[in-house]
């Protein structure tokens, strides 16, 4: 009989290039869920991660290293701070913004440009969609938040902004939705490049069709994955990738200054990620 035990496979972080913020906590009913969009919105379960917070996870790290900061969270602009929290952030590096585009009007865009103007760093919004068509979309995602995604896709275009569409996806319909999107941003004026796209794998439609041809690829110096230049603030601690947050086999530590710059690819979701074989969620060009 053999006992060997098989371990999973060992990533190092090379240099914290990317810093994501979870602002708005709460526990999540099934492990499942969508770093992005999934949140409770019962006020007695919410904690948010406060700014002091913030401003002491900065100062542990090497901000000279920092190419982006990530804020993350379903309704993150709806947090008390904010406004605080974004010009604290864009004053270390430039910022992206994932949300379902709650929050996100004519005023809020018009609002947001000026702050981006007051410094050098850019921020830039990555808005979540499920489908092109509305009612698959909201067959997804709820009722209206189709029409909501896309009333902040248009409002900050109209100031400047340049949003990111993520949406989720398998390999089998990536040019399907892409050719979507592009008729969907040709009706409102909004046009569309490669790098207006963020597609990011579905993680359980990859269990059900598990290629393991690719999960039993070693890791080479060709890949290029979010856990190897990047790790995820929150109120809990600091994960390996947006991921596995809340999942106790991707948390790295519990502050900034004490993480491990080591992981172990255990997971399914990181299995999936291997597969994939570069960065979903961190700015491709960064």
């Amino acid at each position: 009989m053999n006992n060997s035990i098989i371990q999973a496979e060992c990533v190092n972080l090379g240099e914290l290039n990317h810093l994501f913020i979870d602002l708005e906590y709460s526990k999540p009913q099934d492990k499942n869920f969508n770093v992005y969009r999934s949140r409770s919105f019962n006020q007695k379960n919410k904690k948010y991660l406060q700014l002091d917070e913030i401003k002491d996870a900065l100062k542990q790290i090497d901000k000279t290293k920092l190419k982006y900061i990530y804020l993350t969270g379903k309704n993150s602009m709806s947090h008390p701070e904010f406004n605080h929290i974004l010009r604290l952030c864009l004053a270390v590096s430039s910022v992206t913004i994932f949300s379902d585009g709650s929050c996100i009007n004519d005023k809020k865009s018009r609002f947001l440009k000026r702050v981006e103007e007051e410094g050098t760093n850019e921020i830039v919004f990555k808005i979540e969609f499920n489908h092109y068509d509305e009612k698959t979309n909201d067959e997804i995602a709820g009722r209206g938040s189709f029409r909501k995604a896309l009333h902040a896709v248009t409002s900050l275009n109209k100031y400047g902004f340049n949003p990111i569409l993520v949406i989720k996806s398998n390999s089998k319909n990536i040019e399907q939705l892409k050719e979507g999107f592009i008729e969907l941003g040709k009706k409102f004026k909004f046009e569309t490049e490669d790098i207006n796209f963020c597609f990011i794998p579905d993680i359980k439609a990859g269990r059900e069709n598990q290629n393991t041809d690719l999960n039993e690829k070693e890791i080479t110096d060709e890949f290029n994955l979010d856990c190897m230049s990047s790790r995820l603030l929150t109120k809990s601690g600091v994960y390996n990738c947006p991921l596995l947050i809340n999942d106790y086999r991707g948390r790295s530590g519990a502050t900034l200054n004490d993480f491990s710059k080591k992981c172990y690819l255990e997971t399914e979701e990181c299995l999936q990620c291997k597969a994939f074989g570069k960065r979903i969620y961190t700015n491709s060009w960064a």
